[in-house]
C-alpha cells in the first residue's frame, strides 16, 4: 500500500510578498525596529487612552488639535473625519463601532498594530522585513489606498444621513 504524497502549497512565481532578511548590522537593524515598534506602540497606546467621541468626530480634539474646519464650514466630515475616534475603538477592541467612526482608521490602526508586531520581531531576530516589489506595485498600492479613503468617506457621509446624524448643525 503506497502512502499518499503530500500536498504542496502553491507558491507564486515571483516569490512570496514579504520575507525577512540578514542583514549586515544587526545591531542598527534591531534599532531602526525599535524605533518604528516604539512609535507604533506610542499610537496605539495615545489611541486607548482617548475617549473615543459618540458622534464618531471630534475625538481628536483631546489631542489639543481644533475641530475640523469642513465639518464648521459644510456640516458633512472630512475624508479623515473619524479617523482618531476609529483608532481610539480599535485600540480597545471595539471593532465595529470603529468601522462606523470610519471604515480607514480600523485598517490603519490594524496595519498600525501589525507593522508594530513585524519591527518586534525584527528586534527579536535582527533581521529586516523585506516587500517584495514585484509583487507589490507602489502606484497601485497608492490608488488603492486613495480609493479605500473616498469609500470610507463616502460609506461615512450615507450613515450619516441615513441615521439622521449628518449634516452637523451648527449655532
Amino acid at each position: 500500500m503506497s502512502r499518499p504524497m503530500p500536498i504542496a502549497r502553491p507558491t507564486h512565481p515571483l516569490g512570496p510578498i514579504l520575507t525577512q532578511v540578514a542583514c549586515s548590522s544587526p545591531t542598527a537593524t534591531r534599532l531602526r525596529a525599535g524605533l518604528v515598534a516604539g512609535i507604533g506602540f506610542a499610537i496605539l497606546l495615545t489611541a486607548g487612552t482617548l475617549k473615543p467621541d459618540v458622534s464618531g468626530l471630534g475625538t481628536h480634539e483631546q489631542l489639543g488639535l481644533p475641530p475640523c474646519s469642513l465639518v464648521a464650514l459644510t456640516g458633512y466630515p472630512c475624508p479623515t473625519c473619524g479617523m482618531t475616534t476609529a483608532f481610539a475603538h480599535s485600540a480597545r477592541g471595539q471593532f465595529l463601532s470603529a468601522v462606523k467612526a470610519q471604515p480607514a482608521g480600523l485598517i490603519l490602526a490594524l496595519a498600525t498594530a501589525l507593522t508594530t508586531i513585524l519591527a518586534m520581531r525584527s528586534v527579536l531576530t535582527g533581521r529586516r522585513w523585506s516587500i517584495n516589489w514585484y509583487r507589490v506595485r507602489p502606484f497601485k498600492t497608492a490608488i488603492a489606498l486613495c480609493l479605500m479613503l473616498l469609500g470610507s468617506w463616502v460609506f461615512k457621509i450615507v450613515l450619516g444621513v441615513v441615521s439622521g446624524v449628518l449634516p452637523v448643525r451648527l449655532l
